[in-house]
């Protein structure tokens, strides 16, 4: 990560965090949903839609976004 550090990212390695603890049990996944709804926000209006991420990544949400681009 660009500018990351164990201060201010997740790192999960082979052991576990390494760096731990986290602020919340979920805190993975609050991140996951941050950043689709941050990169999805990009299209001006969010979509009213029911939404599945599964090994998501900014790259995906960026072809969602595309997709969606060409529907409207």
């Amino acid at each position: 990560i660009k500018g990351g550090s164990l201060d201010n990212a997740l790192v999960c390695g082979p052991e576990g965090w390494l760096n731990p603890p986290l602020r919340f049990a979920n805190e993975p996944v609050r991140h996951k949903i941050l950043d689709l709804v941050g990169d999805l926000s990009l299209l001006g209006t969010f979509p009213r839609a029911h939404f599945l991420a599964y090994k998501a990544s900014h790259n995906l949400h960026i072809q969602l976004a595309q997709k969606i681009l060409d529907l409207i």
